[in-house]
């Protein structure tokens, strides 16, 4: 596999971090990743736009960076990409200093890698339905900031797969945040529900497609918090992101949710999900 590495493109077994860098000793960095559709990259301006908001937000400078659209093209082409579909990931780390708590002042050079691997479609007709626990949401208050320390959320995505789940649905003090790698929405009372884009949560580019989407088709909808309650007595869940697109929850906590398929919000907003050419790079 070739890689992106601070400027070059190298194998991946050729790629050196320094055990010294910052995102390897604290985690002290950001991430996107972003969807591939028949060799176009899917949204990459609002990818590159909350890349340099959670930048922003952990005080990381990047007066060097110029966008992702550029060797993230290069990279495309030199990888091999079945039917053209796949993702991208790219990760920034404040770069290599001696530990210590304080940024590195001065300022370093950051770490920049970067690496394509393919990535089917998803059939949303034939999809397997995601097996959801609920747990509580441990992990820190800045939950906009796309954080390559991402402990608390794998430590809750292995409890859900420990109890033979796909999904762990995140609350806080019974309020329902996010998924560990999703966003979650549910239709509760006839509206379609979802936690306001504020720092409990991530702002998923899928997100906020789908609620775009269902503006148009007028879908009822509130972007209002909602309890473990509600999600329990929802006619529907489902859950968004760059990976997954739009993924019906058909079991919650060991319990069916709705009639255990596909609901009918769910599946309009399957038909409408946009992949189209104006979202294409």
């Amino acid at each position: 596999m070739i890689v992106y590495w601070n400027g070059q493109f190298l194998p991946k077994d050729q790629v050196n971090v320094s055990p010294d860098d910052r995102g390897f000793l604290f985690g002290d960095g950001v991430y996107e990743v972003v969807r591939i559709y028949e060799g176009r990259f899917y949204e990459m301006t609002a990818h590159e736009k909350r890349l340099i908001e959670s930048a922003n937000a952990i005080g990381l400078p990047l007066p060097e960076f110029k966008g992702m659209g550029g060797f993230a093209r290069e990279l495309l082409d030199r990888q091999s990409l079945p039917d053209g579909n796949g993702v991208l990931y790219y990760q920034i780390s404040r770069g290599a200093a001696p530990r210590k708590h304080f940024f590195p002042d001065p300022p370093i050079p950051a770490s920049h890698y970067a690496y394509i691997q393919a990535l089917p479609v998803p059939d949303l007709e034939t999809r397997p339905g995601a097996i959801a626990f609920t747990t509580e949401d441990r992990r820190w208050s800045n939950c906009h900031i796309k954080s390559i320390a991402l402990l608390g959320s794998v430590l809750a995505a292995q409890e859900a797969k420990d109890k033979g789940g796909n999904e762990a649905i995140l609350h806080r003090e019974g309020v329902v945040t996010e998924g560990s790698h999703t966003n979650v929405f549910a239709v509760v009372d006839g509206v379609l529900r979802t936690h306001p884009a504020n720092q409990w949560i991530l702002n998923g580019i899928n997100r906020r497609v789908v609620i775009e989407q269902a503006k148009e088709a007028g879908i009822l909808y509130s972007e209002d918090a909602f309890t473990i309650s509600d999600l329990k007595k929802a006619t529907e869940i489902f859950l968004t992101g760059t990976t997954v697109e739009i993924w019906p929850v058909v079991s919650l906590d060991s319990i069916q949710v709705g009639h255990g398929q596909t609901g009918p919000v769910a599946r309009e907003l399957q038909k409408l999900f946009d992949r189209k050419k104006d979202r294409l790079t």
